[in-house]
Formats: structure tokens, sequence, C-alpha cells
């Protein structure tokens, strides 16, 4: 019943909003791992967009018992200003583990005119990058990128999870692309992003109902 229950709450949040979510994936394990500490980031030029997106999940995965913690004073103290390199994204690993960390949730935001374009951005991201320090470190441009327009007709977000790596091969826990169709408000169309992937980050397991 509450996996029903669930499943129709999923149905009519995506109906009705303007977040959608277009595909999900996890790599098979035969267990997966407890999400314990992490870290969240989300990559845009839109700073507003930014804090509140990683302040307002910061909130949500506490209420399901995990220590998370935002991006800003993490990264502003451990990598230079402009664009890190290798050394330093291998530092702030080895950082993380130290502290604790055992996963870090990556938020892209990419602009896009239409759905022929999200389906080919989708093609050309899906399976890319093994590792948080690939994905980051491929995609860091996205922070100093121009101001994103007010009349875009869709932005395509790609979240991924990466845990802090054991096995080098299997670092991609999960993995979701949702289109925001149309936001105007940016405190409601986070609260609608961030509320579909965590319904979703729970219908899949990755978090405790």
């Amino acid at each position: 019943m509450r996996y029903f229950l669930l499943f129709l709450y999923f149905v009519f949040f995506t109906a009705c909003s303007t977040a959608r979510l277009v595909e999900s994936h996890a790599p098979y394990r035969a267990e997966k791992p407890k999400i314990e500490k992490i870290l969240i980031i989300g990559m845009t030029p839109l700073t507003e967009f930014r804090q509140s997106f990683e302040t307002r999940l910061q909130k949500e995965f506490r209420k399901h018992g995990v220590e998370a913690v935002t991006s800003v004073s993490v990264l502003e103290s451990k990598l230079a200003p402009g664009d890190s390199t290798e050394k330093q994204l291998n530092n702030l690993e080895k950082y993380l583990v130290e502290e604790g960390y055992n996963t870090v949730l990556l938020s892209k935001i990419v602009q896009v005119e239409s759905h022929k374009d999200l389906r080919t951005s989708l093609y050309s991201l899906r399976g890319s990058y093994r590792s948080f320090k690939s994905d980051y470190y491929s995609n860091q441009g996205i922070f100093h990128g121009g101001d994103i327009k007010g009349d875009s007709k869709i932005y395509h977000t790609e979240t991924s999870i990466y845990t802090l790596p054991e096995n080098r091969q299997r670092e991609l826990l999960w993995q979701g692309e949702i289109d925001l169709k149309n936001p105007k408000r940016v405190k409601r169309t986070i609260k609608q992003y961030v509320d579909l992937l965590i319904s979703r980050l729970k219908w899949e397991g990755v978090l405790p109902h």
C-alpha cells in the first residue's frame, strides 16, 4: 500500500508540475550503499538558484537522516578561484573522505530551446562520467557561463549521485534528468524540482521512506 500511494503521488505531482522527470537510472548493485554524509553541488551560473536549491535539498536530506552539506563553504575553502585542476580535485576528494563524506550530489542546469535539443543533450550526457571528479572537471565551466535568458522554454537538468570511491569502476550511484518548463518563480520551481527529486530517490530505494 505504501508503494502504491507513493506511485499515485508521483503520477499526480509530475502531471501538475513544471518539473518533469525525463529519465533516471542506477547501475546494478547487489546492495545499494547507504547515503550517510553528502556534499550537495548545484552547477549553474545563477547564484540565487544555486544557493536556494542546495539549501532546500539539504533540509530534505536531513529529514531522512542524512548529514548534508551545501557546497558554498566547502568549495570556496578548498578550491582556488577559476577552473580547478585535476590535482585540486584529487585533494578535495581526499579531504571529503577524511571528513566522513561518502557521497556527492552534482546537479547541472543547461539551457535548451526545444525538445529536439533536449533529446540530443540527454544522449550526449548519459554515461559520460564515471566519477564525481570527472563530471565536475568536465562541466565546471557552467559556473562561469552567461545568464540564462528569461524567455527560455525549457531548462534541462541532470543530477548525479556518486559514492566516494571504494571501487573506481562503480562510483555512480544514481542519475536522473529533469525538465523545468517555463520556470518563472525561483522558489516555486526549486520546491517542485527538489520534491520530485526526493520522491524519485525514495521510489528507487536510494533514500529510505
